[in-house]
């Protein structure tokens, strides 16, 4: 039987990014950030859309082709492109929550120079959007065209708190102008209509991972232990309140001393009795799909019990 930790894909021609996972009748449904290999966001063309790809096994994927466009008109609050997309079901019905960019300054170019490439920052904007769909083919924007949710920040995640019955969106956020560390909390019963409650969590730098820290972070109930657990790119918080992590010290995680590589924008699942990490890895402008085996440790975060054919 194949292991998850053996896949190494992206669509055709493309990179993978930040990235989501649906499972449905029986497939796995992946909706990810899509570019043209070796190129990337400042080269106009790429992270416009949204590629979808199925698998049975979560190794070999067949792409079924984009399905969440940029509205490339003037005034959308996604107008140049679309960033991390996040999906959740509720009563029959698919949500996908992703970031919606305004970008003017894209330039013609004739080379592949890569992040190498002058990024202009002048008049970028972002904006978080939600679109809906019955069968996770036909996705129908629900937001403002020009407002979107009305949540700040980016990389949207969203989760249930059965306690209290609603759903709750973290978003990564500036913090001062210097790097992406607060986290925005928002709450919705409906998913639609969302009330914004402010900063939950501020997670700081830390040595050898200077950037993108918070990027498309992932909250849970931790499995062993029931404590909240909010998840970034190389460090956790917890908390026993959702809304709040602030009073919680972020912490590296255990399996980062010495450890196989572990992917960016990760996404937490349990599936066939094991847990997984995915993640995107490799080379900017040309990274993939991988998933890392993990277990839970009570008390902390996780460690690595089978590391991604991608580390």
């Amino acid at each position: 039987m194949t292991s998850p930790t053996e896949c190494s894909y992206a669509p055709p021609g493309e990179y993978i990014k930040d990235h989501t996972l649906l499972f449905h009748d029986g497939w796995w449904h992946l909706y990810s950030i899509s570019g043209t290999e070796g190129y990337y966001h400042a080269f106009t063309g790429n992270e416009e859309t949204i590629s979808w790809s199925i698998s049975r096994d979560l190794v070999h994927w067949e792409m079924r082709g984009h399905v969440l466009h940029a509205s490339q008109r003037a005034g959308a609050f996604d107008q140049h492109e679309v960033w991390a997309p996040f999906g959740v079901k509720d009563r029959g019905r698919f949500y996908l929550f992703y970031t919606g960019v305004i970008h003017p300054h894209r330039p013609l170019s004739y080379e592949k120079p890569g992040r190498d490439h002058v990024w202009t920052y002048e008049g970028h904007r972002e904006a978080l959007g939600v679109a809906a769909s019955d069968d996770l083919t036909d996705w129908v924007k629900m937001s403002d065209f020009a407002c979107g949710i009305g949540i700040p920040g980016r990389d949207p995640h969203v989760v249930w708190d059965e306690a209290e019955k609603m759903w709750l969106l973290y978003a990564t956020g500036p913090c001062k102008n210097d790097g992406l560390h607060q986290v925005f909390v928002a709450r919705s019963q409906d998913l639609l209509d969302w009330q914004f409650e402010g900063v939950c969590a501020i997670i700081p730098d830390i040595d050898d991972h200077k950037n993108g820290n918070n990027e498309s972070l992932f909250v849970m109930r931790h499995p062993l232990d029931g404590d909240w657990i909010m998840l970034a790119n190389w460090q956790y918080v917890k908390s026993a309140d959702p809304h709040s992590f602030l009073r919680g010290e972020a912490r590296p995680y255990e399996c980062l001393s010495g450890a196989a590589d572990i992917g960016l924008a990760g996404e937490m699942f349990e599936w066939q009795g094991r847990w997984y990490r995915s993640g995107f890895f490799g080379k900017s402008n040309e990274t993939r799909l991988g998933f890392t085996g993990i277990e839970w440790i009570k008390g902390g975060s996780f460690r690595v019990t089978e590391p991604s054919a991608m580390a």
